[in-house]
């Protein structure tokens, strides 16, 4: 029967096309599963590079700080007093250490608590533990065998078991760095790192679907971070970091689950950063249409059999059969037949559009991502630009690309009028605006490069049309429709795809002069005119320096005359930021009183013109005036008032704080606590502070010699006097009196 039916040429011919038409619908369904599976590798693989890079440099900045500030220990004076001294140990030392480390602990968010370790003398100086004469009365000393470490290095960074007792003290992560002197191992500085603050960019994902994970592995493999996710438990992270030692990255197989992992190692501490993502979520539907694929080829092989055996056992030609098998009007089981191919075609169609749209919004994702690289310099190289511009903007020319910088303006006061969950949505809506008025003319491509700002890069399609125009309607339908205004840097002429981080560059600089010109306008380098040289730089300086919070009052009418001297004086935008910069350290980063509400950053100071960034600085220096204001009625500042009253007084005279507390007759110690609440300083430094300040009057006013100058601002040894005064200003007496002698021969 099977020869017979294989003798039939018709027979035959349907075979020869049903077996190659089954080939094809397999190949291209298995194909395409593989084609999407390579491609979203590749798209997932280079966000988890970067996001692995930012939290690699993010610790990797916190632990060079963190070994910066031991390095500082090492060489202190005080410290290496403790190290040498070999009788018994100064109290005045042993506090002056205590201090620095609190200081240092209170001011880094990441430093949880310090060591200093005496190897000679076993001894330690701790914050928050104090001093301890061996390391039997020290709560957490079984670190100290770390000097067996060291070897050709000075530092470590290692993770620690911790004894009992010693968790609120000590940290499991730490660095340690060697103290050496006349080639000796004397000390070790033990920096103890607050765990959550230094991964705290490695937070899980809030989302209970989340399918990534990352994880941080030190030198012997010990995991000692991991964020946390249902998808990954122990086992898998075991799994995946065997197979990643091995070298493969892709295609990890467990439970059923298909990872993609990514590594990099740290150069400063040798840590190891993994991140792992789940493939399974992503390519379900590429499983979905291969499996139908192959649902779908074996109905129609088992319809061509069917087909087959039925042509011969009713001996009808091939031809009409086809014609009865696909009519709609033909045996109601054959319709069937028809319909139920045609809802898994129709599944299979719409299942292809799903995913053809999810590359299409990846690739959208990476256009984004490639202008911003440009735009932070990450993409330098110009055959790595090349490559990508021709993948993603095939259609447009490398040539004649006019690039503009779109900036909110007065973001600090959009910010605070805009609600957070608010800012994308209106931020969409600008970037909508103005996509539609210029896209009529151009084509378009808009990247938000976060805050205040977004990129657009057009390209003309059919002549040059005048696109200050289009711009200047984009901007107020901005305005008229969304409420606020924004600003706009243009760089004028068109440049080649390799020139855009120089036309970038070029239209943030021309976006600056929006600090004297005003907002809601467009701004180009080739309109400004170059600076006047002969400013008035020497006064504008002047005016700066002499803004302090000590004297609010004055400054208010200083920092009045400082932005009428910006008015009137020809400088570059850049020059009149740097000065402001000056002044918004001294109000916000100096001024206790002010909230993170009312805090402005030096990025946001660069949104707002000079009138408003005046208004801003001249109501922070009211709010320090009136706090001044209530501190005058308060008991504890008036004491405090006395106490300097008294050092003014006797600055002549070896008086200490015993003397300076009886004067106001409170104890010692709650004398230091009021003077430090009130004042925000020790009674010492200040005292201090005041015998430099007239130590550098008599200096520059008068001709006495530097030991009288020493004697008269309470000083015995003129030694003593030129190491504290060299620690105050940075510079020694007689220098700073050579130096302002010049500063006052050039006035």
């Amino acid at each position: 029967m099977l020869r017979k039916n294989l003798s039939d040429t018709q027979t035959r011919l349907l075979l020869i096309l049903m077996i190659p038409v089954l080939f094809i619908i397999l190949t291209v369904g298995f194909s395409s599963y593989y084609t999407s599976k390579d491609i979203l590798q590749q798209e997932l693989n280079e966000p988890q590079h970067q996001m692995l890079t930012i939290n690699m440099h993010s610790i990797d900045e916190y632990l060079m700080e963190s070994d910066q500030i031991a390095v500082k220990l090492a060489l202190d004076n005080d410290v290496y007093r403790f190290l040498t001294n070999q009788s018994q140990y100064s109290y005045q030392n042993i506090k002056e250490i205590y201090d620095k480390l609190t200081t240092i602990t209170k001011n880094s968010s990441v430093i949880q608590s310090i060591y200093i370790y005496n190897v000679n003398s076993d001894s330690f100086v701790a914050i928050p533990q104090g001093f301890s004469s061996s390391s039997a009365t020290f709560n957490d000393a079984e670190w100290i065998s770390v000097l067996d470490e060291f070897n050709e290095t000075s530092r470590v960074v290692k993770y620690r078991d911790l004894p009992n007792g010693a968790k609120y003290k000590g940290s499991n992560i730490s660095l340690f760095r060697k103290i050496n002197l006349k080639g000796e191992t004397r000390g070790v500085v033990a920096v103890n790192l607050n765990q959550a603050e230094l991964f705290s960019k490695l937070n899980s994902s809030a989302d209970p679907q989340s399918n990534s994970m990352q994880y941080i592995l030190d030198q012997n493999n010990t995991i000692l971070h991991t964020t946390k996710n249902h998808t990954f438990d122990p086992d898998t992270v075991q799994l995946v970091n065997k197979e990643v030692n091995k070298g493969n990255l892709s295609d990890i197989t467990y439970n059923d689950k298909i990872l993609l992992a990514n590594q990099m190692e740290s150069d400063f501490t040798g840590w190891k950063y993994v991140s792992v993502v789940s493939q399974e979520s992503i390519l379900s539907k590429s499983k979905t249409i291969r499996n139908v694929v192959f649902v779908v080829s074996l109905i129609a092989l088992i319809i061509g059999g069917i087909a087959i055996f039925f042509i011969h056992s009713v001996e009808l030609k091939p031809i009409r059969r086809m014609k009865e098998l696909f009519s709609v009007d033909g045996d109601p089981h054959y319709r069937r037949d028809l319909f139920h191919l045609e809802n898994i075609i129709d599944d299979l169609v719409s299942d292809h559009a799903q995913l053809s749209q999810l590359i299409k919004k990846m690739k959208v994702e990476a256009k984004s991502k490639f202008l911003y690289d440009i735009y932070i310099g990450r993409l330098m190289n110009r055959a790595e630009q090349k490559e990508k511009w021709q993948a993603y903007f095939k259609e447009w020319n490398e040539d004649n690309i006019q690039l503009l910088v779109v900036s909110i303006d007065n973001y600090p006061f959009w910010k605070e009028n805009v609600a957070g969950n608010y800012r994308s949505v209106v931020k969409s809506g600008m970037e909508n605006i103005l996509t539609e008025v210029l896209s009529t003319h151009y084509s378009v491509e808009v990247v938000d490069i976060g805050k205040d700002k977004m990129i657009i890069i057009i390209q003309h399609l059919e002549g040059k049309i005048n696109v200050i125009n289009h711009l200047k309607i984009a901007l107020t339908h901005v305005e008229d429709i969304l409420g606020f205004s924004v600003s706009l840097g243009l760089n004028h002429t068109g440049v080649s795809l390799l020139d855009l981080k120089n036309a970038m560059n070029e239209a943030e600089e021309a976006l600056q002069y929006r600090l004297f010109e005003g907002y809601g306008n467009i701004y180009t380098k080739a309109d400004q005119q170059e600076e006047d040289k002969e400013t008035n730089i020497e006064k504008i300086s002047s005016l700066v320096k002499s803004i302090t919070l000590e004297n609010p009052t004055q400054s208010i009418d200083d920092v009045t005359t400082l932005f009428q001297l910006f008015h009137e004086s020809n400088i570059s935008p850049e020059l009149a930021f740097y000065f402001i910069e000056q002044v918004r350290k001294v109000i916000f980063t100096e001024n206790k009183d002010v909230t993170n509400s009312s805090f402005i950053t030096a990025e946001e100071i660069r949104t707002m013109n000079l009138q408003d960034i005046a208004n801003v600085f001249k109501g922070i220096i009211s709010e320090r005036i009136e706090n001044i204001k209530k501190l005058n009625d308060s008991k504890r500042y008036v004491m405090c008032r006395k106490m300097i009253q008294y050092m003014n007084v006797h600055l002549a005279e070896p008086v200490g704080i015993p003397e300076i507390a009886e004067s106001v007759g409170v104890s010692v110690s709650l004398a230091s606590q009021w003077f430090k609440e009130e004042m925000d300083d020790t009674i010492y430094g200040y005292f201090t502070r005041l015998r430099m300040e007239r130590a550098q009057e008599l200096l520059i006013k008068t001709d006495k010699k530097i030991a009288d100058i020493a004697f008269e601002v309470g000083y015995q040894h003129e030694n003593s006097f030129i190491r504290k005064f060299r620690e105050y200003k940075e510079l020694t007496p007689g220098k700073y009196r050579r130096l302002n002698a010049v500063i006052e021969n050039k006035e």
